[in-house]
């Protein structure tokens, strides 16, 4: 058992070292960062390849580490770097330590600062006035599909959608480190409540539910007391040092939200993006197939086309659609002529390096 513990003991020291290898190095890729930051000066630009930078960080790996780890350290790496060579106010469409706040603290950093709006709208007009460079909106669920509200509010600005982000959207009930038994108190949003209603019926009859405003509200009251908890997301929930007691407590284990990143300039193109459009088609039987048409004889991939029910202008429905490719794409470039030359209304509504 000694020499057991002396193994183990040497190889904590050789863990130690190396972190502080690992550190020294974060410190220099910080530097280097500070130098793109002084060379951009005042330019605001959503321009990073996320995806194929991750691609390339994965594909040198020996497989140690599992892939999904690998990517979620670099992901946070890659979020503080462009926090210090970009730092920009970001208007989040939703309350403190959501899930929409979340998704803007994995793109641009935990040093970045946010504003938190209560709808889509406000969000998009801090960007149109100059007060913000991005907004972060919720656009698709898992469950239900896309939001419409952050669709139509996005095409009745002149921002374009520059990236997107996809995260899950799972609530923890999380304290200071007590039992659940030991839970007097839990404090959560209405829309936690409403997400995690079996979990509290189930597992907390007698405990006293506590609605209020944010996530990071609740997160900060909960760590005021041990016989305190909070129904929040994780990142939340870590931020106020608290830990998870019982994990993913929704109602539905598995749902994943995606948010928009919309901005006034539009994105680079890097080889593997999406493009996103709204249109309204002409009332002929075959009008549909001939906008459609169009992409096909393009040999450009339909990611999905989806009807929304509006009443504006005498139109009663437009289409949204996704199609593999970059607005600056030859192929693309031309198809989007044809269709906006076939269509009542037609919006583009961005193009971005698709996450996955």
């Amino acid at each position: 058992m000694a020499e057991r513990g002396r193994q183990v003991a040497e190889l904590r020291e050789q863990i130690a070292r190396l972190d502080q290898e690992i550190r020294e190095r974060l410190d220099q890729r910080a530097r280097l960062s500070q130098r793109i930051h002084g060379a951009l000066e005042s330019e605001v630009s959503f321009d990073f390849d996320e995806k194929g930078w991750l691609d390339r960080v994965v594909s040198s790996s020996t497989g140690e580490l599992p892939e999904a780890s690998l990517r979620a350290i670099f992901r946070e790496i890659g979020a503080a770097a462009r926090a210090i060579e970009m730092p920009v106010r970001v208007a989040v469409a939703g309350q403190d330590g959501g899930f929409c706040h979340q998704s803007s603290l994995e793109v641009f950093g935990a040093s970045a600062q946010t504003i938190e709006c209560a709808t889509v709208a406000e969000a998009l007009a801090e960007v149109t006035r100059g007060r913000a460079a991005f907004a972060v909106l919720p656009f698709e669920s898992s469950v239900d599909g896309l939001v419409p509200l952050s669709l139509m509010a996005l095409a009745e600005t002149e921002l374009m959608a520059v990236g997107e982000r996809t995260t899950r959207a799972t609530y923890h009930l999380m304290s200071t480190g007590g039992e659940v038994g030991a839970l007097e108190k839990v404090y959560m949003t209405a829309l936690a409540h409403a997400a995690c209603q079996r979990f509290l019926d189930a597992e907390l009859p007698r405990v006293s539910i506590i609605d209020v405003r944010s996530p990071q509200v609740a997160a900060e009251l909960a760590k005021e007391s041990p016989t305190s908890g909070a129904v929040v997301p994780e990142r939340a929930g870590r931020i106020a040092g608290l830990v998870p007691v019982r994990e993913n407590v929704g109602d539905v284990s598995d749902l994943q939200m995606r948010h928009i990143i919309a901005g006034s300039r539009p994105a680079a193109r890097s080889g593997h993006d999406v493009s996103c459009l709204l249109f309204s088609t002409n009332e002929t039987p075959s009008a549909l197939y001939d906008v459609l048409r169009h992409l096909a004889e393009r040999g450009i991939t339909l990611r999905r086309l989806q009807s929304l029910p509006v009443r504006r202008d005498g139109i009663e429905y437009l289409f949204y659609v996704e199609i593999s490719g970059h607005a600056s794409d030859r192929s693309v470039v031309t198809a989007l002529e044809a269709v906006r030359r076939s269509v009542r209304y037609y919006r583009l509504l961005g193009s971005f390096p698709a996450q996955r």
